[in-house]
Order: structure tokens, then sequence, then C-alpha cells
């Protein structure tokens, strides 16, 4: 089997403001449990499902950290937040219906997308307009619709609470990962992704035996260094793969309940502490 060499946290991105919904959105697709509360920021990082379209076909989603103005700039989460937005094939726009101008900051999130890399606005994108189950976002739905359709887009109206809409998204996303598979990748795309060198600071995964291996100057000294036989050292070290984004690139590697992981010297045997 070839190797497959990606940058790819998952195949859909959820964007969209702080606090637009994208997480309970999460949820009510996939499995995933993200930790939800009513303040800006929930999502610091990913957090990823799978998202089931039949028996054959599923797809990797993920819940984007929110996207604050000035985000291109280094602003809030900044580059971190943009750096994911890269990596994954298909998006989807959370506009937040219950927002007191739900257009207006959907389109300083466009705006932050577009300042950074306007090649983002050129991939598949479908918007929802969420929390359909409040009253201020019903009342404001057929003004919000408006709006998003002038600029060339067929919003879906979800209530992530109430599954409405959800069976709609759903084929919208099967035909966009469709679309997206059959467009081949730009040369300039390719050119923006860095081939981390494994004696500098990025990281690389690859296949080893029936295990994987993490590769990285950074990733395999701060191995060594850790003890595994306490509980806060396996933890620290455990933030800083999913800090790094390692812990997703393994799980979308295939890393499961007993996959050996070799970084450096040491060998750990995935688990619920990675």
């Amino acid at each position: 089997m070839p190797r497959r060499e990606s940058r790819a946290i998952a195949d859909i991105g959820l964007v969209g403001a702080p606090n637009a919904g994208k997480s309970t959105l999460l949820a009510a697709l996939t499995a995933a449990t993200p930790a939800i509360g009513a303040y800006a920021f929930t999502t610091i990082s990913p957090n990823l499902g799978v998202l089931e379209f039949d028996d054959e076909r599923r797809a990797v989603i993920a819940d984007l950290p929110g996207l604050i103005e000035g985000a291109h700039e280094g602003r809030g989460l900044g580059h971190e937040f943009l750096r994911h937005v890269e990596r994954t094939r298909v998006l989807v726009g959370v506009v937040d219906g219950a927002a007191p101008d739900p257009v207006a900051s959907w389109q300083s999130v466009v705006a932050e997308l577009g300042d950074h890399d306007p090649a983002l606005l050129q991939r598949p994108m479908t918007l929802v307009v969420t929390k359909q189950d409040l009253s201020e976002a019903k009342a404001q739905w057929p003004a919000v619709r408006a709006a998003l359709k002038a600029t060339g887009s067929q919003p879906i109206a979800v209530s992530a609470q109430r599954g409405t809409g959800l069976a709609e998204l759903r084929r919208r996303l099967a035909a966009s990962l469709a679309e997206a598979e059959s467009v081949p990748a730009a040369p300039s795309a390719e050119m923006r992704v860095h081939r981390f060198d494994p004696l500098e600071a990025g990281w690389e995964v690859i296949a080893e035996g029936e295990g994987l291996r993490v590769r990285g100057r950074r990733i395999e000294t701060t191995a060594a260094r850790t003890d595994f036989t306490n509980a806060e050292s396996r933890e620290r070290f455990q933030r800083l793969l999913e800090r790094l984004g390692i812990d997703a690139e393994l799980r979308l590697r295939g890393a499961q309940e007993g996959t050996v992981v070799h970084i450096g010297g040491v060998e750990l045997e995935w688990g619920d502490e990675a």
C-alpha cells in the first residue's frame, strides 16, 4: 500500500465566529461529545467526530476554534485557527442565527479567511444558520436567508437541538466531498504543504510495521524526558500531542486501542491517555 502523505486534520471543517454553535452541531452530526459552554472560545483546539453517510462512506469532521476579527494578524487564536482551516477539504460556514446581526458576524469570518488565503473561499462550502429552536433566530431567518442568498449562497436553517435541517446538510456535505475529491490539487496549494524536517521543529507521522511512528526533534526530545509512569507527566505529554495536532493525525492514520506508537526511543500503546 503506498504511503499516504497528508496534512489534513479532517475532511470537513466547521468554521464560524465564537459561540456560533459549531460544537453543538458537531455533536448532533456525529458521536463526538465536545465540551460546550455559552461563552466565547468554548473550543480552543479542534474537536473531531466521524460523520456516517452510509455503511461504506464516512468522513472526519472537525469543530474548529472560533474566528474573530484580526485573526489573520494573529489576534485571538489567530494563525493557529487558520492553520487548522487550511487542513480541511470541505468547509461548513456556521452562522449564529441568534446573533444581533448574523450576516455581519459571518462576513467578518469570510473577511478573515480571505485575508489569510483567498483560496480558502474557493473550497466547497455550505452555510448553515444555527439555533433555529430559539425565537430570535427563527424571527431573523427570512432576512438572513435573503441576505446570504444575495451573496450566492444557499443557506440551510438548522437546529442541532431538534435536528432541523441536518438531513439536508448531510446530503450537501456528501456532494461537496465528491466535488472536492474530483478536483486535482493546484500546484500552488502543494507549495503550501510544508514537508516537516524531523531534525527541526516540525513533525510527521509514518507507518512502522503494524504501528505508527512520530518523527520530529521537539516531540522526540520531549518524549525522552517524559516520565510515563507519572500520571501528571503523561497528561502533560498528551496535551502537547493535541496542541501540535499530532493526536489528530494519529487518529486519522488509524490509531486505536492497542496501536503501538513509537516516538524516538519511546514505545507507547495507544489508549485513553495516548
